[in-house]
């Protein structure tokens, strides 16, 4: 019973207060007065942008709306930043976690790592992870599957509602791949060196088949070569016509990958942000790099122990990659290597942008830095006709933002896919600081009452923390201030349950009280604050 009372609480749907506003297609919508980047380095002002049945119709400066549309026209005060209007972001790489079920049946001479023909199916839409993207400002994405050392082909798909069904836009666009599969039953490989024998194994495997196929197909008199179930999914990476994507785990890792797949082969390489370590080499093998955006933080010099000699007790290599990592964007991109940014290992999507601000503060061009969003993924996806710019009959996927884009943390007011458009919550300037550890009572209706403690900590503009009930702890997802109220959401996947909790905390000094919603129902909490730092039993 406890467990189904968590689970009914915590699978929760956003609140009326922060949830996104649809508007349904068809629909004809003029949204007037606004600055548009219709593509890195050009920009309208005072622009006019018509959006008919999800596609672009017309974008131009001090145009006259269609008599049909619905004029959007947003009045902006004094002093207020101006509203931008640029392409919607395109995430080249989010992984589809797979676990390997040891009761699968596994055809014969296949392993349970190796998967090529594994694709991304309607059951497989990740619903949580897709509010989360959108919400900051990515409207395509390169769904790719995980797990194992052949994951199978990634899928092509907007970011709308109506999951997988609704907003695929093409299957089978790259072969996924890792080094560092292994088999998480203690059998075969438990090594690097056994996963990329296997991997390297596979591969020739694959070559032979496809040889082996066209010379009986040209001299059927001979004997019929053995068929081996799934490989021929890899076809298309031998012949060059589709990517091969191999997640490097550092700059050696690249090099090994360098050394198993051929030039012949179409490879992209998902990166480490250590690839200045050995530019020269990456850069004349020329694959591009899907690149995550991970700087470390500041090594704490102050608290590291000092040795004998009295020397701080931090590592020279960790020093250089804390000084060096910054600037790896933009000594990748002067070297030659097409660069493609992507969000992954973010705690956030949205986290992807202060990242983006450091290294366009080292080096990284912000022209670059947002053609690596748009106009560079929609290329490599094949997509470029129709997604990364603003322009007539191309997929209306829009963000609207109060200010600049690549900031470190950029006021997105909406965000719209196939012309549908998704309104966020306005921000009200912070009046408190929640920071701290709040003890809660939620009344879940007829389940009763729940004790659970929230914990927040940072700027009002920047909060993280956590959400523990019943034992049970789960991260903030998100966490803002608007007025005198919390704002917060948390992926109840780690609850067990699917969807996402939201809940709004109308705060009055060390009091506070609020709503949170889920598919199951709405409930109500009250709260107090016992502590001004979350982690009181930690202070020196």
């Amino acid at each position: 019973m406890r467990n189904l009372t968590l689970i009914l609480l915590l699978a929760a749907a956003p609140l009326t207060a922060t949830t996104e506003f649809r508007q349904p297609l068809p629909s004809v919508f003029a949204i007037v007065d606004v600055s548009v980047v219709t593509e890195p380095g050009r920009q309208l002002n005072n622009a006019t942008v018509v959006i008919r049945d999800g596609l672009i119709e017309s974008v131009g400066v001090e145009r006259v709306p269609p008599a049909d549309a619905q004029v959007i026209r947003f009045e902006r005060a004094d002093g207020q930043p101006p509203l931008t209007i640029y392409p919607g972001l395109i995430e080249s790489f989010l992984p589809v976690d797979f676990e390997i079920d040891e009761d699968a049946e596994i055809p014969a001479g296949r392993h349970s790592l190796i998967h090529p023909e594994r694709t991304i199916d309607a059951e497989d839409w990740p619903a949580d992870a897709i509010e989360q993207y959108r919400s900051a400002g990515f409207t395509t994405a390169l769904l790719a599957p995980r797990g194992g050392l052949l994951a199978g082909q990634s899928t092509l798909a907007n970011l709308g509602d109506g999951g997988l069904k609704a907003n695929r836009l093409a299957g089978g666009l790259a072969q996924h791949a890792s080094l560092h599969g292994r088999d998480v039953f203690g059998g075969y490989p438990q090594s690097l060196m056994g996963s990329i024998a296997l991997l390297r194994q596979t591969l020739a495997d694959a070559r032979w088949q496809s040889s082996a196929q066209s010379a009986w197909q040209r001299n059927p008199s001979q004997p019929r070569p053995d068929w081996m179930e799934g490989l021929q999914a890899l076809a298309p990476v031998r012949t060059g016509d589709q990517p091969l994507v191999v997640e490097s785990q550092d700059a050696l890792d690249s090099l090994r990958i360098f050394s198993l797949i051929d030039r012949d082969t179409n490879l992209v390489i998902v990166g480490s942000g250590r690839e200045y370590q050995r530019l020269d080499r990456i850069a004349e093998r020329g694959a591009p790099h899907i690149l995550p955006l991970n700087f470390p933080d500041a090594p704490d010099v102050e608290e590291a122990e000092g040795n004998a000699n009295g020397n701080r007790d931090v590592a020279l290599e960790e020093l250089r990659h804390w000084h060096q990592a910054p600037e790896n964007p933009a000594r990748l991109i002067d070297a030659g290597v097409q660069v493609l940014l992507t969000s992954h290992g973010q705690p956030s999507p949205g986290d992807v942008f202060a990242e983006i601000a450091t290294a366009v503060e080292r080096g990284l061009d912000a022209e670059q830095a947002l053609a690596a969003l748009t106009t560079g993924p929609a290329e490599w996806l094949g997509i470029a006709d129709r997604a990364g710019r603003i322009a007539p009959g191309y997929m209306a996927n829009l963000l609207l933002v109060e200010g600049d884009l690549l900031v470190e943390s950029p006021a997105i007011s909406e965000v719209w896919v196939d012309g549908r458009r998704y309104q966020k919550a306005a921000l009200e300037p912070p009046e408190i600081d929640p920071a701290g550890t709040w003890d809660l009572n939620i009344n879940a209706g007829s389940m009763g009452q729940i004790e659970g403690t929230l914990k927040v900590s940072g700027p009002p503009t920047g909060m993280q923390g956590s959400l523990t009930i019943m034992g049970a702890e789960a991260p903030l997802s998100e966490a803002r201030v608007s007025g005198t109220q919390l704002q917060v959401k948390i992926n109840a996947a780690n609850f067990g349950a699917s969807g996402t909790i939201s809940i709004n905390f109308d705060i009055d000094g060390e009091r506070g009280r609020g709503t949170g919603s889920g598919p199951f129902g709405n409930f109500s909490l009250r709260g107090e604050r016992t502590s001004n730092v979350p982690d009181e039993e930690n202070r020196p």
